[in-house]
């Protein structure tokens, strides 16, 4: 993007463009990491296997979140712009230079102890897998994956680089090829490897994807060196504001780990069921939240940096109002669609009717907490853009003490279906605190527009989703006989009227969190013509 470009559109028009841009891309590689569940589960259905493949991610992201703080992006960027905004690009660049050596030689070092330790470290982290061939499973995935660590961290600090710089392509590209290369090695590799050679898939995807597609998008401006320095100023401010990210235990990183905690002591299958009826429920999120607070933070930092808190605070409150909308509406959607949309993406090969059953029974009580998860990764990235990470993250793990009880108690009086309803429950709780503390802290966040949107995407959540919902009540009979045609048939059919419904609703309340999106697309699309 020209300067030129830049200043002929305001920051509020940039971040939406650059919000539409992260949710496609976000979409497509949802889409891709589904078709890979999709060939696990044709494989291995949902099976003590299974449950071992998605165990043996647990102990890598663990390392990377207690070394990382989970994401480059929240820590690095309001440093970096900080730089820039008082034109010392070469001082960030060396700030880039000390964090990419220092941190990546000790992530290095926690690598090879994780190898080494992960016998151990894997059965403290699954306590249900009591099964010899199942436990040593995960250890094994568990060593082929954890070098991935390293190139995540690496390919993460060149992607906020391009972050600040307002180049958003390399992310948007990465996770296409990240997925890609895991279906290829669970593929290809599968006579030799069996569920193993998805784990190959994952660390060459890693090299390819997240790391040396955003190497080669910064060859022409990236200015590294070798330098090793814990004790450089500019790293202690680094490692100060990534602190509370690595000692904070938030409930947003936590719930994964603790569903596989209890998952692991139910019957076998049990994680399987609980990660694919978690991650349908993130594709939404991904796309509508996730991208938000991504394309949102470089822009919120800009604001602050430059002393612009009316504007920020505005900008903050119209993306949340735009978050709470259209997030209320996909979790209608998930929930009317729940069955027949399990039972096409998963009901093959050796994944039974009874696994997607649980898994469509999971995704309606996951899908109640879409709301909350999209609102959180945007509030705080109010914190976030201050280089205010100790407040976020004493939220965090100050609710996640309390919701461990909540998940406890939830589980034990209503098994897997209670720790989904845990998970939405606890995240709800999460992000309520969260808007609390930022208004008392005296931020400026105008709760007016977020209201209205939420109470916008609630008529139209009620009303779409009730719509779908009963329609496919009614084809639920005469289609099941079908098979899997008939859940694609009955699908489509519920997909049109929800969309009927919406457009129904949008002409006559022209709610301004669609107009919104729809201008930024035209006029993406005029300029193209152009």
């Amino acid at each position: 993007m020209s300067t030129s470009e830049k200043s002929g559109r305001s920051v509020g028009q940039r971040m939406g463009l650059a919000a539409i841009i992260l949710s496609v891309s976000i979409l497509l590689s949802r889409i891709l990491g589904f078709l890979r569940d999709a060939v696990i589960a044709n494989q291995h259905g949902a099976s003590a296997m299974t449950d071992a493949y998605y165990a043996a991610f647990t102990l890598p992201d663990l390392m990377n979140y207690f070394l990382a703080g989970g994401t480059l992006s929240i820590t690095f960027i309001p440093l970096f712009s900080s730089y820039l905004a008082r034109d010392d690009e070469e001082g960030g660049w060396r700030l880039f230079s000390t964090v990419a050596t220092t941190m990546g030689l000790a992530l290095v070092g926690v690598s090879v102890v994780g190898i080494v330790l992960a016998p151990g470290l894997v059965a403290l982290l699954n306590p249900g897998f009591t099964d010899a061939e199942q436990l040593q499973m995960a250890v094994t995935m568990t060593r082929i994956v954890i070098p991935a660590q390293i190139a995540f961290y690496l390919g993460g600090l060149l992607q906020a680089t391009l972050f600040v710089r307002e180049i958003f392509w390399p992310s948007a590209i990465a996770p296409l090829i990240y997925n890609a290369c895991i279906i290829l090695g669970g593929l290809l590799l599968a006579p030799w490897f069996g569920i193993q050679g998805f784990s190959i898939g994952v660390v060459v995807g890693a090299l390819l994807g997240p790391l040396a597609l955003p190497l080669w998008a910064s060859r022409r401006v990236v200015r590294y060196q070798f330098r090793f320095a814990p004790r450089d100023a500019d790293f202690k401010a680094f490692l100060w504001l990534t602190l509370p990210l690595m000692v904070g235990v938030s409930l947003v990183t936590v719930d994964e780990w603790l569903l596989k905690y209890f998952g692991s002591l139910h019957e076998k299958g049990a994680i399987t069921w609980l990660n694919h009826s978690r991650k349908l429920m993130l594709v939404l999120f991904a796309v509508i939240g996730q991208a938000a607070g991504q394309a949102a933070l470089p822009f919120l930092s800009r604001l602050f940096h430059e002393g612009k808190e009316a504007e920020m605070g505005q900008m903050l409150s119209q993306s949340l109002q735009r978050v709470a909308f259209l997030s209320a509406i996909g979790a209608a959607g998930l929930i009317a669609i729940a069955h027949p949309l399990v039972y096409l993406v998963f009901r093959h090969g050796e994944f039974s009717d009874a696994d997607a059953d649980m898994t469509a029974n999971l995704l309606v009580f996951f899908s109640f907490g879409l709301i909350a998860w999209c609102a959180q990764t945007v509030m705080v990235r109010g914190f976030y853009a201050r280089q205010d990470t100790l407040t976020p993250m004493v939220i965090g793990t100050l609710v996640a003490l309390v919701a461990l009880p909540i998940y406890y108690g939830l589980n034990a009086t209503f098994s897997l279906v209670g720790l989904a309803a845990a998970t939405s429950l606890g995240i709800s709780i999460n992000v309520a605190v969260t808007a609390v503390v930022y208004r008392m802290r005296g931020r400026t966040l105008p709760l007016g527009p977020i209201g209205a949107g939420l109470g916008r995407g609630l008529i139209f959540a009620v009303s779409c989703g009730t719509a779908a919902w009963g329609l496919g009540q009614w084809l639920d009979a005469p289609l099941a006989a079908w098979g899997l045609p008939g859940r694609m048939v009955m699908l489509v059919a519920m997909g049109l009227v929800f969309g009927l419904v919406m457009m129904v609703l949008a002409a006559l309340m022209r709610p301004p969190e669609l107009d919104f999106i729809i201008s930024r697309l035209r006029a993406r699309l005029r300029r193209k013509r152009a």
